[in-house]
């Protein structure tokens, strides 16, 4: 799955991230600083070449607005714009990882947790699964 990949990605890229505070499509209560990658669909597939355009979000939650706010500017500047690449090895192939607009804050959650959003399209090779 492209979460799975962008998942994996992450956590080898930015230094601190772990399992303990990374996650997919589910954002718990805890840790109050984590990140997750929700699958949110995609457009319509070509009925006739076998490639898919999915897209992804990507939350971070942060306890310090600026350290928040550093994190999504990072996983931007990891994701946007990758071409023909393989984010991990022996995984989806990528023709382009592009934004589908600039990072947004969502305001603070109960907790007073800064929490920010990101989206990105992806076009691969083959639909996703």
């Amino acid at each position: 799955m492209i979460i799975d990949d962008v998942y994996n990605y992450l956590i080898e890229e930015i230094e601190g991230l772990t399992a303990v505070n990374t996650f997919k499509s589910y954002m718990p209560d805890s840790p109050g600083n984590c990140i997750c990658i929700y699958d949110t669909g995609g457009a319509e597939p070509d009925k006739d070449i076998p490639t898919g355009d999915p897209t992804f979000q990507i939350m971070v939650r942060n306890k310090d607005y600026a350290v928040g706010h550093a994190l999504i500017i990072e996983i931007v500047g990891l994701l946007h714009q990758k071409k023909n690449i393989e984010l991990v090895a022996e995984a989806t192939y990528f023709y382009n990882i592009m934004l589908m607009g600039e990072p947004g804050y969502l305001g603070r959650d109960d907790k007073k947790r800064d929490e920010f959003s990101v989206n990105f399209i992806a076009h691969t090779r083959g639909r996703p699964t």
